[in-house]
């Protein structure tokens, strides 16, 4: 099992959240990455927990964690779907 150290909840969130004055995303390609890594870590096999005891054990329990948690990144930032270096 991997942990997701609570500080790094926190970074996700603080990349989630930063925009320009226009309120357009600044960060979310570097969120998109990080995300990836912890996606690919569970189709590998671990299970990966993130925070107040939620265990992500399957691509789809990811998914439903990252849309729950970061609402607007479909909609918002094309490189979320597809485009997986």
């Amino acid at each position: 099992m991997i942990i997701m150290p609570d500080g790094e909840l926190a970074n996700l969130d603080a990349l989630y959240d930063q925009r320009d004055e226009a309120g357009r995303p600044t960060e979310w390609g570097t969120l998109v990455e990080k995300l990836r890594r912890i996606r690919r870590s569970i189709e590998s096999g671990n299970i990966v927990r993130v925070h107040d005891g939620v265990e992500l054990q399957s691509v789809l329990e990811f998914h439903t964690w990252a849309y729950g948690r970061y609402k607007l990144l479909e909609e918002g930032y094309d490189s979320w779907i597809g485009d997986d270096k």
